[in-house]
């Protein structure tokens, strides 16, 4: 799935990417714990990907394009759990400090 990005909102209120078909989106979001990589599907809380890249803003980016990269195998009309595979090390809640290399590095 190819994302395209777009104007930020209520779930995704740093950076937003939408889906091409407009089916998923993904996006980062500033919590207490730092930023959070989240998706879901489009107009719903997200419930996918939710991973917390505490306050090193040195990393945002190559997990944000990692996950990106990971992501343009899975078909757009994949399910929550086909998207949860293509992260199998992980679920959905990474330790990015156990798993950030196996992330980052493939």
């Amino acid at each position: 799935m190819i994302f395209q990005r777009a104007e930020p909102n209520r779930e995704y209120r740093a950076l937003r990417f939408l889906s091409e078909g407009g089916r998923w989106e993904l996006g980062l979001s500033p919590y207490q714990g730092g930023i959070r990589l989240r998706m879901g599907l489009a107009g719903r809380p997200p419930q996918v990907i939710d991973f917390c890249l505490g306050h090193d803003p040195d990393i945002y980016s190559p997990v944000l394009l990692a996950v990106l990269n990971r992501l343009e195998a899975v078909p757009e009309s994949s399910t929550s759990q086909e998207v949860d595979a293509a992260f199998p090390w992980a679920g959905t809640r990474p330790d990015l400090g156990v798993h950030l290399e196996m992330l980052v590095g493939s």
